[in-house]
């Protein structure tokens, strides 16, 4: 092979990787997750078995979600009284929208000397999960939430 032929040749490889990794890239923004393609499936198939059987179906209960401000505004605000169960829950949001928006995680360490260390972002993790775990278990009794949040959490005495 010349080096004319060998130059036409590894031009014409290169044209097709780039055709082959646009068509899979256009596949993948175009494609649907597999779990939420049979969700809606299922869905779909009880709509029309209410429709021939002539019963109702249930509205899937859409759950409101506050915006940040409005989060800040009930968490911050002293003229509101939350319960340690919806102080956890707005708390989770509020992280869960600010870390979604590429802000900082509210349960790190901030300052102008402080960057937050691997133990550090382990740590806000570990919160985050405990508190979800107690809020789960909590079934939306205050009390019960309370109660397991203080037998997972170490008392610190301070001397």
């Amino acid at each position: 092979m010349t080096e004319e032929e060998k130059t036409v040749v590894s031009g014409e490889v290169e044209d097709m990787t780039q055709d082959y990794l646009a068509t899979i890239k256009e596949l993948k923004q175009n494609s649907v997750d597999r779990s939420k393609y049979e969700e809606l499936r299922a869905e779909n198939k009880k709509l029309l078995e209410a429709v021939v059987n002539g019963s109702s179906v249930e509205a899937p209960k859409q759950e409101v979600v506050e915006s940040i401000p409005e989060l800040r505004k009930a968490l911050f605000n002293e003229d509101q009284s939350l319960n340690n169960l919806e102080f956890a829950k707005k708390s989770l949001e509020l992280r869960r929208q600010l870390i979604a928006n590429g802000e900082p995680d509210p349960f790190l360490p901030v300052g102008n000397q402080i960057q937050p260390s691997d133990f550090d972002i382990a740590t806000a993790n570990k919160v985050a999960e405990v508190l979800q775990d107690c809020i789960d278990y909590a079934e939306g009794d205050a009390d019960v939430f309370t109660n397991e949040l203080m037998r997972r959490t170490i008392d610190v005495k301070i001397r």
